[in-house]
């Protein structure tokens, strides 16, 4: 049973790296004329790097005048041709494979009378092998891609194919941009000093910049005295359902859920409730029950009873010295103030629900 297991699990990993393989070549794969760049900027990359060789001992005075001298010599070429593509960390596959295929390619060019005054990537890749093409022609005979005002697609695009063997030649216009050489501005872009910008959040249409230059409004605004208005959603009844409230937003809204304790409510949190279940009441938008009534009227009446101290002391303080009774009633009304505010309901909503609820 073990090793029926073992067998199962190492078919699973096997298929699962094969797998993962396959899926990773398709997502690496390139095409012939991308294939041809990275060779000829590997050839590049490995002249470079042996741009100041030379031939190892002897006589180097006769080795110049007698053989090649090393930059054109076949010795350069073998190390060249040794390293090529190993420096890649990506497609280097694909380097791989069009360097041997390519081979012959190569060392006629090597051979040439003057190869450094030919291009490597035009006379490889464009002349000779047909993957690629110039920049800005395109498709199996190269031909030129659009142009509008001396501009490829008038500036605002790029040419389906360009560079390749391949594609259309259609103009692929930016974003904002449209037409058969993308000289017209999109829809909900308006034109100004030849370049489309977008119109104002609140347009559909529009003829310039801002929300009074829209032609037509957006879902969720309205045209109000020329000017594209945010509508306030929320002010409609029922737009939302009973345990739910309303967010206004710019061009729509969102219904959120009431806090847990709130049967009804108009906004966030346990403070803003309208209506409670039957076992609970509300008291200044808060849901209670029998056991935090008891706490609320606890805290507020040990509240009162320390401000009635204060006001007595206050008060004494007043007949003792009228020049200390300002300072007194000042630093006793800074205490009421954030006594008052770290409490949620304050003594006054207390006694209003208290006695009128």
């Amino acid at each position: 049973m073990k090793i029926l297991a073992l067998c199962l699990l190492f078919f699973v990993d096997f298929y699962a790296s094969k797998t993962s393989l396959a899926d990773s070549k398709v997502k690496s794969k390139i095409s012939e004329c991308q294939r041809c760049k990275v060779l000829s900027d590997s050839i590049k990359y490995w002249l470079d790097k042996t741009s100041r060789g030379k031939y190892e001992g002897g006589d180097a005075a006769w080795e110049e005048s007698k053989l090649k001298s090393y930059s054109r010599s076949e010795v350069r070429l073998v190390e060249v041709q040794e390293g090529l593509c190993s420096e890649l960390n990506k497609h280097q596959d694909y380097c791989y494979s069009l360097a041997e295929d390519a081979e012959s390619l190569i060392e006629k060019w090597w051979y040439l009378d003057n190869p450094q005054s030919v291009d490597l990537y035009t006379w490889l890749c464009i002349d000779n092998l047909h993957y690629c093409c110039p920049k800005n022609h395109y498709g199996e005979s190269c031909s030129p891609c659009p142009h509008i005002n001396n501009k490829l697609c008038g500036g605002h695009g790029h040419c389906n194919g360009d560079g390749t063997r391949k594609g259309n030649g259609t103009c692929h216009c930016h974003k904002g941009y449209t037409g058969k050489h993308c000289e017209l501005c999109d829809s909900n872009y308006y034109s100004m000093d030849s370049i489309c910008k977008p119109c104002h959040k609140a347009c559909s249409e529009c003829t310039g910049e801002g929300d009074g230059a829209c032609k037509q409004c957006k879902d969720g605004w309205e045209m109000v005295n020329g000017v594209c208005t945010d509508i306030n959603e929320c002010l409609a009844p029922s737009v939302c359902r009973a345990i739910q409230y309303c967010v206004n937003t710019e061009g729509s809204y969102d219904c959120r859920t009431c806090d847990a304790s709130c049967k009804t409510c108009v906004g966030e949190g346990k403070f803003n409730c309208t209506s409670c279940d039957n076992a609970e009441a509300l008291w200044n938008g808060i849901c209670v029950n029998g056991r935090i009534k008891y706490d609320i009227l606890y805290q507020t009446v040990t509240r009162c009873c320390k401000y009635s101290s204060l006001f007595t002391i206050a008060y004494f303080l007043h007949r003792y010295s009228k020049s200390l009774a300002p300072l007194a009633v000042s630093a006793l009304a800074v205490y009421l103030y954030f006594t008052e505010k770290a409490y949620n309901m304050t003594v006054i909503e207390v006694a209003k629900n208290f006695f009128f609820n």
